[in-house]
């Protein structure tokens, strides 16, 4: 098991959204990064917009001690799921709209790398999700690090998508459509359908129904160990994390349960994921 030694890191990868902000904070944290001696390297989009020579994903993270991603929550989600394979260590760094994955600021970076060399710090390692799509007995293999989501895929239709447990029929949902959510992206989509909020290191994933068009229908929490089975047959779309659509009436079924992939999130040691849920939603407010 890969460890992050603090003593022995050389290099940092980045990967961040390119902005009129990029150079700016790439060049504040590389005057930090500097002070401990890291070289950084960049992935290609971000080397090309400061003309310098950059590496593909997949070779940053094997080359990089830790990856730092420099954007908002949809950066990290990328990042973890494209290298999910190679599972680097992942440092988010806010440089978008403030969400649940990102709280260190640029104005907190000087801060934040005293206190990470000084071995502050955790790594936390959530549980994405594994995607299986059957097209003829061909299993194409995706992951989700917070959602995988059929829904209808124009507003005047109605998804109609069955569900099998242990190859038993379990379910029919009728409605806008169906979300399967990892522990972390409870907070995501599935939060704002009416689905439950889950601590992010939980060992299960759910089930949300999005609107349905029956009032029994309701979220249900699934254990590790099980897989559910999804098949839907007419226009209804598959979308995971909101970056990959697939048309479900190109495949036989989509099977999706909690994969044995993880990512691994650089964490302050003070992080408190409930003082950030009660912050976030304004919880204790009298509004």
């Amino acid at each position: 098991m890969k460890i992050l030694d603090i003593h022995n890191i050389k290099k940092v990868g980045i990967v961040a959204k390119v902005n009129a902000e990029f150079i700016q904070n790439l060049n504040v944290i590389s005057e930090i990064l500097n002070k401990f001696n890291i070289e950084i390297l960049l992935e290609n989009s971000c080397a090309k917009a400061v003309n310098k020579n950059g590496y593909d994903l997949n070779s940053l993270a094997l080359q990089s001690d830790f990856i730092i991603c420099l954007g908002g929550d949809g950066t990290i989600i990328s990042v973890c799921r494209k290298s999910a394979e190679i599972s680097p260590f992942i440092l988010g760094i806010h440089a978008g709209r403030l969400g649940f994955l990102t709280e260190i600021t640029m104005q907190d970076c000087e801060w934040f790398f005293d206190e990470f060399f000084k071995g502050n710090f955790i790594v936390e390692e959530p549980h994405m999700l594994d995607v299986r799509l059957n097209k003829n007995g061909k299993i194409t293999h995706k992951v989700a690090f917070n959602d995988a989501v059929i829904m209808r895929p124009k507003p005047a239709s109605i998804a109609n998508v069955e569900a099998f447990l242990n190859k038993k029929y379990f379910n029919t949902y009728f409605g806008d459509g169906i979300i399967a959510s990892t522990p972390i992206g409870s907070t995501a989509y599935n939060m704002s359908t009416g689905g439950a909020i889950i601590y992010p290191l939980s060992n299960v994933f759910s089930l949300t129904p999005i609107c349905s068009h029956s009032l029994t229908q309701r979220p249900i929490i699934m254990p590790k160990n099980l897989t559910v089975e999804l098949k839907a047959y007419k226009d209804e779309v598959l979308v995971i994390d909101g970056q990959d659509t697939f048309k479900m009436k190109d495949y036989e079924s989509v099977c999706v349960g909690l994969s044995d992939k993880k990512a691994k999130l650089i964490r302050h040691v003070s992080r408190d994921y409930f003082q950030i849920l009660k912050e976030k939603l304004h919880w204790g407010h009298n509004d």
